[in-house]
């Protein structure tokens, strides 16, 4: 495979339509085509770009929540599905690999998945976060072991994570063992004025952190709050806008972007666009430029301690049922019965 090592990157910035999985779907199809149109090799998206994050489980108890449940599941994607051809045919189209994070359903059960096409649109494969954060785990299953890859492409290896698995050490080294050098860092709006550990500060240091110890280039994509979809949420109810983890003083739940492309020392290379505005920052790579570091620091090489201390990765899917032996015939028709 011949790899190209100058290229083009696209972080997007923007929300998704709220809970409508066909209209998020053809909003993203649009961002990739402008990417397309702009040279870019590799476009990211933000956490849940599909259908969007589910917000009201930091509003409310979980049984309260049950509506909005059933809205997301009725707008999951599904592997194979509509939506799933369209984003393979969108990447084919515009000749770009696509990475977007979506609420993925598989059997009765909902998942945050990043899914990764090819510039030919084939599908790459998916990871499915390790572990949801604090209420997610009322929507969201874990991911497991099966889905810690990276891709060898064209335009070099490449993985992602989302949101809080960026501050687990455990991620980074996995993913740098397999030689990553591309990393697409999917979040949900953080907004600057947030001072915790939901704002900004914290999550974009915990990105660095990873590029920085791998080497590789990061495309640092978050989603826009809006307020059509703190309208849908909070139907006016300001108790309700302000139990947002996107609401700080002055903002009213709404912006929190803040995307950028970072090279393997953390520096941002691209520009910047305005934390309540909608659009796809650039930047232009070179893989070669990761090399010198490799000198100093090569967590899975030369630089680590095996005989100390090393992690496992069980890449072993985890199945919660597994079915031994072939399902026995018990149907008979009508015919059949009656002889």
């Amino acid at each position: 495979m011949k790899q190209l090592t100058k290229y083009r990157v696209a972080a997007v910035q923007a929300g998704s339509v709220f809970l409508d999985l066909k209209a998020s779907v053809e909003k993203a199809c649009r961002l990739i085509k402008e990417a397309a149109e702009n040279d870019a090799k590799l476009i990211g998206f933000p956490e849940a770009f599909l259908p969007g994050y589910p917000w009201w489980i930091w509003q409310n108890d979980p049984l309260s929540g049950i509506p909005f449940y059933t809205k997301l599941y009725e707008n999951a994607i599904v592997v194979g599905d509509e939506a799933f051809k369209t984003l393979s045919r969108c990447a084919k189209d515009n000749n770009i690999t696509v990475c977007i994070s979506g609420t993925e359903r598989e059997g009765s059960s909902l998942y945050l998945t990043q899914f990764w096409f090819d510039q030919m649109g084939n599908y790459m494969g998916k990871h499915r976060k390790i572990k949801p954060t604090c209420p997610e785990r009322t929507v969201w299953g874990d991911g497991d072991g099966s889905m810690m890859d990276v891709y060898d492409t064209s335009i070099g290896k490449v993985a992602g994570l989302m949101c809080s698995e960026h501050t687990v050490p455990i991620n980074s080294a996995i993913l740098g063992a397999q030689g990553q050098q591309v990393h697409v860092a999917a979040w949900p709006p953080l907004p600057k004025e947030l001072k915790g550990p939901l704002g900004l500060a914290a999550n974009l240091a915990s990105t660095k952190y990873l590029g920085i110890s791998n080497q590789a280039f990061v495309l640092f994509c978050t989603q826009v709050m809006d307020q059509d979809t703190i309208d849908i949420l909070c139907k006016g109810d300001e108790t309700l806008v302000n139990k947002l983890p996107t609401s700080a003083a002055g903002t009213g739940g709404t912006g929190g972007g803040a995307s950028y492309i970072l090279n393997p020392i953390g520096q941002i290379i691209s520009e910047i666009i305005p934390p309540l505005e909608e659009g796809i920052v650039y930047g232009d790579i070179d893989l070669n430029d990761a090399i010198p570091g490799k000198m100093l620091i090569d967590p899975a090489g030369h630089y680590a301690r095996p005989g100390c201390m090393r992690f496992v990765l069980k890449r072993t899917p985890e199945k919660a049922v597994e079915f031994i032996g072939a399902k026995q015939k018990t149907y008979m028709s009508y015919d059949e019965i009656q002889g």
